[in-house]
């Protein structure tokens, strides 16, 4: 045999698969039948419903037919215009008929000329439809056809009477006819009324024969259907049946050969059959199972039972992990599922359970679980952990009015560990501290790590000043102990900020925030104490401003509600030239603009002014990218760098990346860099200014002279640009030595090459003094407000526009 055929073997559809592919075709041969045997008897129904319109329309046309007849007969006699109204009105009902047939014999037909004829022919409104479609179907089917052909000879006897009445109402307008007019004719219409009536009888008796015929053959086909159904529904069920007995086979076998655990139980809990499974998972052989109870091998809080003790059937068919007790007393886990099932003659039901083995699965759940709600080096439970805990406190607190308190818990001397005695000796002294730590705590209460060395503890049913006391001996007791590595022994101290927990409390996130300020200013303080969260204290309260304002500045750089402003720098000799230094404002969700002032401190204290100085830099590199004729216009754009970027090599990467997007903006940017911030982190200083000289930009030094040491590292800084701090600047008017110093400045700065700008100019004296000194450029009040950045080029390109 070739693979060829081995794989057609084996992708060969089983039986089982075929009936089941059948079962929907069976099912659909059924409900044809059956829909075949309904559509056949609604068929009969209707005909014989629309022959009897037709029959009781034909009584309606004999009718008046006759009646036109004695209508005209009268009027021949007597001339009464009333008796030839009432013919010709008589005459409309035949004359309707005749005009809704000849609608329908159109093509196309005209279905509404043939509803107005037969309404004209005084047919019933309910049965217009059927005369319709009955005749569209069966006017030229046998005895109906015969039918119509009556009628239409029938037709041509009502065109004598018209004729003959509009003859007699000719006759009598000329003169009143003679005796011997009047009998001719009476004799006419005589003659054309003992024509009509054969015809009338014959159409009618046609009319029936065929409705009768056409029954007879419906009510045969219907039968037909009935016997073709009822053989196929017994076709059906015997297949079905057998399926029936070849799948309960089939069942016992799978039962018995299944590798999940299977069982049925009675109402009163009794095993009434188990697989060789069950037995394997319960260490059992089936003789012994078919003496159990659902109640031996179920674990008890895994068995549910109703306020009488019974077992609650209803919940037990649960899905779900449970517990079943092993013969030697041992728990194994299983995915339990059941449902009833009824029992072969009709004996009740019982329930019929399966029960895979999962304790493998489930000891590895359980160890995932841990360790995602705990922290791997300690075993502590985790920032997550705590959070959900939080809530749970937070719950109690809200509902049920208790109290508790957060304590956040900071190292004062893991950074000297790890840096001293390297990583190891950080992770055995975190470890250390948790066991020191946890050993002081009351059983209830919980302590977890945060991260680093962050560490939260909650005190249950304990208020702000019991939670400051008990943290105090807590806090007394760990400075007694002492971590010891390599003979070096450092401290257990620590800074606890302690938050309580009340009806008051927002949320998890809010405790923490709230705890970590109180530690924050524990450590500001001077390390080693325990500060607790009153909003009264002005510290705190400080903080909580701060930390506010960090998150509407961080809100507001991820919905671009950061606005570049720019500040113009002039030169104080030659022709002036576009140059400016960009400021940023921060215009609040209301539409409100906030100042530099107010937000930049906050963010700058809590190590995120990184995240303005990349959003300037990006809004002006986009600024320039979409007006590129503006780059050529401007002298020099200066942009600040907190010393946070500055010494931060992930900002110095990314600052690099974006000049190499944009080359052309790199030549006309002037970093400015304050000169505290160039001192605190000389090398890093000179990296950065370095990778953005190479890229062809300017580096100015801000805040020039603050920072009071030596010039000496000027020689190692390669700046361009010296702006000279304006506390020196502001005050010049009134003497003293800030002018000597700004004099000494501004030597220097000619004496290396630098260009000197100095700061804060709110005056044309100072401007004047400044100009003396030998400054090269000026920045302040006195010579430009700051305004938007598009306000002011385009004011600078509308003055350059105008003719001098």
């Amino acid at each position: 045999m070739t693979h060829t055929d081995v794989s057609t073997t084996e992708a060969a559809p089983s039986p089982d698969d075929r009936n089941l592919r059948r079962l929907p075709a069976r099912v659909a041969v059924l409900i044809a039948l059956s829909a075949l045997g309904a559509l056949l008897i609604a068929a009969i129904l209707e005909t014989q419903a629309g022959a009897t319109a037709y029959i009781i329309g034909e009584g309606h046309w004999s009718k008046a037919q006759q009646r036109a007849v004695h209508s005209l007969y009268r009027y021949a006699g007597h001339g009464d215009p009333a008796d030839l109204a009432d013919a010709r009105e008589a005459l409309r009902v035949p004359l309707g008929d005749r005009a809704a047939r000849q609608a329908l014999e159109r093509d196309p037909v005209d279905l509404a000329a043939a509803r107005a004829g037969f309404l004209q022919g005084g047919n019933a409104p309910q049965d217009i439809e059927r005369l319709v479609w009955m005749y569209r179907l069966l006017h030229d089917a046998p005895y109906f056809r015969e039918s119509v052909r009556l009628w239409r000879e029938a037709e041509a006897e009502i065109d004598q009477l018209v004729v003959l009445a509009d003859t007699l109402e000719a006759h009598r307008a000329r003169r009143v006819p003679d005796e011997a007019s009047v009998l001719a004719y009476k004799r006419q219409l005589t003659a054309i009324d003992a024509r009509l009536r054969p015809k009338e009888l014959a159409f009618s008796r046609s009319l029936a024969e065929g409705a009768h015929f056409l029954r007879r053959m419906l009510l045969a086909l219907s039968a037909a259907a009935f016997v073709l159904l009822c053989a196929y529904a017994l076709h059906v069920m015997r297949s079905t049946l057998r399926r029936v007995r070849d799948t309960e086979s089939e069942f016992r076998l799978a039962f018995h050969q299944s590798m999940v655990g299977m069982l049925k139980v009675d109402r009163h809990g009794r095993f009434t059959q188990a697989n060789e499974a069950l037995g394997r998972i319960l260490g059992m052989s089936l003789t012994e199972l078919r003496m159990q109870r659902l109640a031996d091998v179920l674990h008890a809080d895994d068995l549910p039972v109703d306020e009488r003790g019974a077992i609650d059937w209803v919940r037990l068919q649960e899905p779900g992990e449970r517990r079943l007790l092993r013969r030697d007393g041992t728990l194994r886990w299983v995915r339990w599922s059941a449902s009833w099932v009824g029992v072969r003659g009709g004996r009740g039901e019982q329930l019929f359970a399966l029960a895979e083995d999962v304790s493998e699965a489930h000891e590895l759940a359980c160890e995932i679980a841990h360790q995602a709600s705990h922290d791997e080096l300690t075993g502590l439970i985790n920032r997550r952990e705590i959070a959900r805990r939080l809530d749970r406190a937070l719950e109690t607190a809200h509902g049920g009015g208790q109290r508790h308190a957060l304590c956040f818990i900071d190292l004062d001397q893991f950074k000297l560990v790890n840096d001293t005695c390297g990583h190891e000796a950080g992770d055995r002294f975190l470890c250390h501290f948790a066991t020191r730590l946890a050993s002081q705590l009351r059983r209830g209460d919980w302590l977890g790590r945060l991260g680093g060395d962050e560490f939260a503890v909650l005190l249950h049913d304990t208020t702000l000043d019991e939670a400051e006391a008990a943290m105090a001996r807590v806090h007394a007791a760990l400075a007694g102990q002492a971590f010891r590595w390599n003979g070096r022994a450092f401290g257990l101290n620590c800074c606890v900020g302690v938050v309580e927990i009340n009806d008051e409390a927002i949320d998890a996130d809010w405790l923490l925030r709230a705890a970590d300020a109180a530690c924050y200013v524990a450590k500001e303080e001077g390390r080693n104490r325990i500060r607790c969260y009153r909003d009264a204290d002005p510290s705190l309260s400080r903080r909580r401003h701060e930390l506010e304002w960090v998150a509407h500045t961080q809100l507001a750089i991820a919905e671009d509600r950061l606005v570049l402003y720019a500040q113009r720098i002039v030169p104080l000799e030659g022709p002036p030239r576009l140059q400016y230094e960009v400021l940023v404002r921060l215009r609040d969700r209301e539409g409100r603009l906030h100042a530099p002032g107010v937000f930049l401190p906050a963010m700058e204290r809590y190590g995120q002014v990184m995240a303005v100085d990349r959003f300037v830099l990006m809004a002006v590199c986009r600024h320039f990218a979409r007006n590129p004729g503006r780059l050529a216009g401007v002298e020099l754009c200066h942009v600040n760098v907190s010393a946070q970027s500055v010494a931060d090599p992930a900002f110095l990467e990314h600052a690099g990346a974006l000049l190499d997007r944009h080359p052309g903006v790199a030549a006309r940017l002037c970093f400015e860099i304050t000169e505290t911030a160039v001192i605190a982190n000389l090398d890093d200083a000179c990296r950065f200014i370095e990778a953005m000289r190479v890229r062809g930009c300017r580096i100015a030094l801000d805040d020039f002279g603050s920072g009071l040491s030596s010039f000496a590292y000027l020689k190692r800084l390669p700046v361009d640009i010296l702006k000279i701090d304006g506390a020196f600047v502001r005050d010049l008017g009134r003497g003293g030595s800030d002018l000597a110093l700004v004099r000494s400045m501004s030597q220097m700065g000619q004496a290396l090459g630098k260009v000197t700008i100095a700061e804060w100019v709110e005056s044309e004296a100072v401007m004047a003094q400044l100009r003396e000194v030998g400054i090269g450029c000026v920045q302040g009040y006195a010579v430009h407000v700051p305004c938007p950045l598009d306000e002011l080029v385009d004011a600078w390109d509308t003055a350059c526009a105008e003719p001098a």
